[in-house]
Protein backbone atom coordinates (compact mmCIF):
# COMPACT_ATOMS: atom_id res chain seq x y z
CA UNK A 1 0.00 0.00 0.00
CA UNK A 2 2.70 2.10 0.89
CA UNK A 3 4.23 1.72 -2.63
CA UNK A 4 1.15 2.34 -4.35
CA UNK A 5 0.91 5.84 -2.25
CA UNK A 6 4.03 6.86 -3.03
CA UNK A 7 3.68 6.36 -6.68
CA UNK A 8 0.60 8.12 -6.97
CA UNK A 9 2.67 11.12 -5.44
CA UNK A 10 5.21 10.98 -7.92
CA UNK A 11 2.94 10.67 -10.97
CA UNK A 12 1.13 13.93 -9.04
CA UNK A 13 4.63 15.88 -9.20
CA UNK A 14 5.25 14.83 -12.72
CA UNK A 15 1.81 15.85 -14.08
CA UNK A 16 2.27 19.36 -12.09
CA UNK A 17 5.65 19.72 -13.39
CA UNK A 18 4.32 19.24 -17.46
CA UNK A 19 1.87 21.58 -16.74
CA UNK A 20 3.68 24.60 -15.38
CA UNK A 21 6.64 23.86 -18.54
CA UNK A 22 3.36 23.79 -20.68
CA UNK A 23 2.44 27.24 -19.19
CA UNK A 24 5.57 28.26 -20.15
CA UNK A 25 5.74 27.65 -23.78
CA UNK A 26 2.36 28.91 -24.19
CA UNK A 27 3.62 32.28 -22.43
CA UNK A 28 6.61 32.13 -24.88
CA UNK A 29 5.24 31.65 -28.13
CA UNK A 30 2.11 33.97 -27.22
CA UNK A 31 4.96 36.77 -26.21
CA UNK A 32 6.77 36.26 -29.14
CA UNK A 33 3.62 37.22 -31.57
CA UNK A 34 3.06 40.40 -29.47
CA UNK A 35 6.40 41.21 -29.75
CA UNK A 36 6.65 40.81 -33.39
CA UNK A 37 3.35 42.56 -34.02
CA UNK A 38 4.75 45.38 -31.87
CA UNK A 39 8.06 45.50 -34.25
CA UNK A 40 5.77 45.34 -37.48
CA UNK A 41 3.43 47.87 -36.42
CA UNK A 42 6.13 50.24 -35.54
CA UNK A 43 7.57 49.62 -39.03
CA UNK A 44 4.85 50.32 -40.60
CA UNK A 45 4.06 53.92 -38.28
CA UNK A 46 7.58 54.81 -39.62
CA UNK A 47 7.58 53.75 -43.18
CA UNK A 48 4.14 55.98 -43.66
CA UNK A 49 5.04 58.72 -41.49
CA UNK A 50 2.26 58.36 -39.26
CA UNK A 51 -0.85 56.43 -38.49
CA UNK A 52 -2.49 57.33 -41.69
CA UNK A 53 -5.39 55.37 -43.49
CA UNK A 54 -2.84 53.23 -45.21
CA UNK A 55 -1.00 52.50 -42.15
CA UNK A 56 -4.58 51.42 -40.58
CA UNK A 57 -5.07 49.05 -43.82
CA UNK A 58 -1.57 47.42 -43.41
CA UNK A 59 -1.93 46.95 -39.87
CA UNK A 60 -5.11 45.01 -40.47
CA UNK A 61 -3.19 43.37 -43.05
CA UNK A 62 -0.25 41.82 -40.63
CA UNK A 63 -2.99 41.26 -37.95
CA UNK A 64 -5.31 39.11 -40.33
CA UNK A 65 -1.76 37.64 -41.13
CA UNK A 66 -0.16 36.99 -37.90
CA UNK A 67 -4.06 35.68 -36.03
CA UNK A 68 -3.28 39.07 -33.07
CA UNK A 69 -6.30 39.49 -31.30
CA UNK A 70 -5.89 41.54 -27.64
CA UNK A 71 -8.53 41.02 -25.38
CA UNK A 72 -11.39 43.77 -23.95
CA UNK A 73 -9.82 43.83 -20.78
CA UNK A 74 -6.73 45.39 -22.31
CA UNK A 75 -8.33 47.68 -24.02
CA UNK A 76 -9.73 48.87 -20.38
CA UNK A 77 -6.10 49.22 -19.04
CA UNK A 78 -5.06 50.98 -22.83
CA UNK A 79 -7.69 53.82 -21.64
CA UNK A 80 -7.12 54.03 -18.03
CA UNK A 81 -3.13 54.51 -18.94
CA UNK A 82 -3.70 57.20 -21.48
CA UNK A 83 -3.64 54.79 -24.48
CA UNK A 84 -5.87 54.89 -27.62
CA UNK A 85 -6.88 52.08 -28.68
CA UNK A 86 -6.82 51.64 -32.41
CA UNK A 87 -9.15 48.95 -33.88
CA UNK A 88 -9.18 47.69 -37.14
CA UNK A 89 -11.32 44.84 -38.98
CA UNK A 90 -9.33 42.14 -37.25
CA UNK A 91 -7.62 43.26 -33.95
CA UNK A 92 -6.96 45.92 -31.80
CA UNK A 93 -3.77 47.86 -30.60
CA UNK A 94 -2.92 50.83 -28.46
CA UNK A 95 -0.79 53.97 -28.63
CA UNK A 96 0.39 57.13 -27.85
CA UNK A 97 0.79 59.92 -30.43
CA UNK A 98 3.85 62.39 -28.62
CA UNK A 99 4.05 65.73 -30.71
CA UNK A 100 7.36 67.59 -30.42
CA UNK A 101 8.94 70.18 -32.86
CA UNK A 102 12.24 70.20 -34.00
CA UNK A 103 14.10 71.18 -30.85
CA UNK A 104 12.82 68.41 -29.09
CA UNK A 105 10.79 69.86 -26.67
CA UNK A 106 6.77 69.92 -26.34
CA UNK A 107 6.15 73.32 -28.17
CA UNK A 108 2.83 73.42 -30.10
CA UNK A 109 3.26 77.25 -31.50
CA UNK A 110 5.95 75.84 -34.41
CA UNK A 111 4.38 75.10 -38.03
CA UNK A 112 7.06 72.43 -38.14
CA UNK A 113 6.16 69.50 -36.06
CA UNK A 114 8.00 66.14 -35.26
CA UNK A 115 6.25 63.32 -33.48
CA UNK A 116 6.64 59.59 -32.46
CA UNK A 117 4.22 56.86 -31.65
CA UNK A 118 4.40 54.59 -28.30
CA UNK A 119 3.07 51.28 -29.79
CA UNK A 120 1.51 48.83 -26.93
CA UNK A 121 0.68 45.22 -27.28
CA UNK A 122 -0.23 42.72 -25.11
CA UNK A 123 0.64 38.46 -24.51
CA UNK A 124 -2.61 37.16 -25.19
CA UNK A 125 -3.60 34.41 -22.59
CA UNK A 126 -7.09 32.61 -22.85
CA UNK A 127 -7.58 31.37 -19.32
CA UNK A 128 -11.30 32.29 -17.88
CA UNK A 129 -9.62 32.67 -14.33
CA UNK A 130 -6.52 35.09 -15.33
CA UNK A 131 -8.62 37.01 -18.10
CA UNK A 132 -10.86 38.28 -14.87
CA UNK A 133 -7.42 39.63 -13.12
CA UNK A 134 -5.82 41.53 -16.60
CA UNK A 135 -7.39 45.25 -16.33
CA UNK A 136 -5.20 44.77 -12.73
CA UNK A 137 -2.31 43.09 -13.94
CA UNK A 138 -2.31 44.59 -17.82
CA UNK A 139 1.63 46.05 -17.24
CA UNK A 140 2.34 42.31 -16.40
CA UNK A 141 1.32 41.80 -20.00
CA UNK A 142 2.55 44.60 -22.10
CA UNK A 143 4.65 44.76 -24.84
CA UNK A 144 5.93 48.01 -26.07
CA UNK A 145 8.24 50.32 -28.13
CA UNK A 146 8.39 53.62 -29.65
CA UNK A 147 8.85 54.84 -33.08
CA UNK A 148 11.82 56.89 -34.46
CA UNK A 149 10.58 60.46 -34.60
CA UNK A 150 8.84 61.10 -37.70
CA UNK A 151 9.14 65.31 -39.12
CA UNK A 152 6.29 65.87 -40.88
CA UNK A 153 4.50 69.06 -41.72
CA UNK A 154 0.59 69.05 -40.19
CA UNK A 155 0.98 65.63 -39.67
CA UNK A 156 -1.70 63.91 -37.58
CA UNK A 157 -2.45 60.55 -36.20
CA UNK A 158 -6.98 61.25 -37.74
CA UNK A 159 -7.27 57.57 -38.52
CA UNK A 160 -11.34 58.00 -38.50
CA UNK A 161 -12.80 57.69 -41.67
CA UNK A 162 -10.23 54.68 -42.50
CA UNK A 163 -11.97 52.17 -44.44
CA UNK A 164 -9.75 48.58 -44.84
Amino acid sequence: MRDAISGAMSLQIIVIFMIIINCYLAFSVNYTKAFRVKNEIRSIIEKNEGLTCSAMEQINNLMLKTNYKMNDQFEIWCTNNGYTVATTNVGSFCYKYHKVDITGTSNDNTLYKGAYYTVATFVNVDIPLINNVLPFAGKLFLVQGETAQIYSSGNNSEISGCTY
